[in-house]
């Protein structure tokens, strides 16, 4: 026996049939509401590692984790997140002086022997796309500054070098006045032990040599949060895991003949009660209550349900339940519902989800159906379509990224050769239509 579950639905799988099920809530259930809020408000209070206070990133202080969970499971999130990466690193990074020329913003691109060579001794190509995958998933990215050993004997200072810090291995310190953390604890987060942590401080660029080792970080902020921000893409993860979840329950509905017997329904209101319950025992033993141990409950509940559901010798078996009334003075119970094996509608149905799923994971993702490869009404982009999709995504999306992705490098370059006024960037040569260039120069003509 097996089960599936993502969220609040998923089946029992059997060798022979499988049970599906779901946890269904109130409309408007305000307890629901406020327990969701105060999950999600995780910069409220700091956290204990290794003897140093952190700003907790998201609910368990592991959401880059979460997330790299999540986007693994998808069928198209990790194609989208390659795409975005391909159209943000165009032909490349490359040094431009910026100018204004009749009005309009433009890059002159330079090459320039010493800072190219100082951008190699430290493999910046490497760096930029550790950093671009970073900043995708989370919009957030961390990068160690090094300053040469100079100052020591009294030669000049200059920044030496740059590495890459990956977002799962970062946290904010917690600060003193609520507002301005002053160092980054750089570690091991998913090992419970945290006996290999170290705190580094924040790079100043307003004096940039000011440490021998510094951590930069820099992310694109969220409404109301005062620290790391989340993805944009945050509230359209239901949608990502639903997409994710439909092929497991089709490959099991598959597996057990498409014979699915039984429909359970349970009441939120009852889970409710019993996370007061376990909150109340973890209380009296001394422990924190984590989330899990609900998810561990009713993972439990369900299997045992499936038990008595299941098999020939099962006359005789019954299930009982309490009745609950939720925070509108309704009665709640339990309902196990006999599936009329309409199995054609029933598929008919998850494809239509998975549709749905498919469409608000490209939207949450931001990025354009034409450039994602994603069939819309049966069909995909025009030539015409994809181009200005394109031509759009490069002059709206690609400008911010860029700035946070390669701040801290151009902050070092500036704090090393504050003449040249050279900064490092994304080369994209101009897209221009088939008709617009001549035969020679067309696709078809020089692959």
């Amino acid at each position: 026996m097996k089960l599936h579950r993502e969220g609040d639905s998923g089946i029992i799988e059997f060798a022979n049939c499988a049970y599906s099920f779901h946890i269904e809530s109130a409309e408007n259930n305000i307890f629901e509401f406020f327990n969701s809020n105060i999950q999600r408000r995780w910069e409220s209070d700091p956290v204990y590692c290794g003897g140093y206070r952190v700003v907790p990133f998201g609910e368990t202080n592991n959401l880059p984790v979460v997330l790299r969970d999540i986007i693994d499971e998808n069928n198209l999130a990790g194609g989208i997140f390659s795409r975005k990466r391909g159209l943000l690193w165009g032909q490349g990074p490359e040094l431009y002086k910026e100018n204004i020329i009749e009005n309009k913003k433009v890059r002159k691109w330079v090459v320039d022997d010493e800072v190219k060579e100082w951008l190699k001794s430290w493999n910046y190509e490497s760096v930029l796309l550790h950093l671009i995958v970073d900043f995708f998933h989370s919009e957030c990215v961390w990068t160690k500054i090094f300053r040469n050993r100079g100052p020591r004997i009294g030669a000049p200072a200059e920044i030496s070098k740059i590495d890459y810090v990956s977002a799962a291995m970062a946290r904010l310190e917690w600060p003193d006045d609520r507002l301005n953390p002053k160092r980054v604890i750089v570690g091991d987060f998913d090992d419970d032990r945290f006996d290999l942590l170290r705190a580094y401080p924040i790079y100043d660029e307003s004096d940039p040599f000011k440490f021998s080792v510094s951590i930069s970080f820099n992310n694109l902020a969220s409404f109301a949060r005062r620290f790391y921000g989340v993805p944009a893409y945050y509230g359209a993860l239901n949608w990502i895991k639903k997409a994710s979840a439909i092929p497991r329950i089709l490959k099991a509905l598959t597996d057990n003949s498409l014979n699915i017997k039984w429909h359970i329904i349970s009441p939120a209101s009852y889970w409710d009660q019993k996370r007061e319950i376990l909150q109340n025992q973890c209380s009296l033993k001394g422990i924190m209550y984590q989330e899990k141990m609900l998810e561990d409950l009713k993972d439990e509940v369900f299997m045992k349900l499936g038990k008595v559901l299941s098999g020939e010798k099962n006359v005789g078996k019954f299930f009982t339940s309490e009745k609950v009334i939720n925070d509108f003075g309704q009665m709640e119970n339990w309902e196990i519902l006999p599936i009329d094996q309409k199995v054609k509608d029933f598929i008919d149905s998850q494809v239509s989800i998975a549709n749905k799923a498919d469409s608000a994971t490209t939207s949450g993702l931001g990025l354009h159906p034409a450039l994602s490869n994603i069939m819309v009404d049966g069909k995909l982009a025009s030539g015409s379509e994809l181009l200005y999709a394109l031509k759009l995504y490069l002059a709206t999306e690609i400008d911010i990224p860029e700035l946070i992705i390669t701040k801290a490098i151009n902050s070092a370059i500036e704090a090393n050769w504050p003449k040249k006024r050279l900064k490092l960037g994304f080369y994209h040569d101009v897209v221009r239509t088939e008709d617009s260039i001549t035969s020679k120069e067309r696709v078809k003509n020089v692959i």
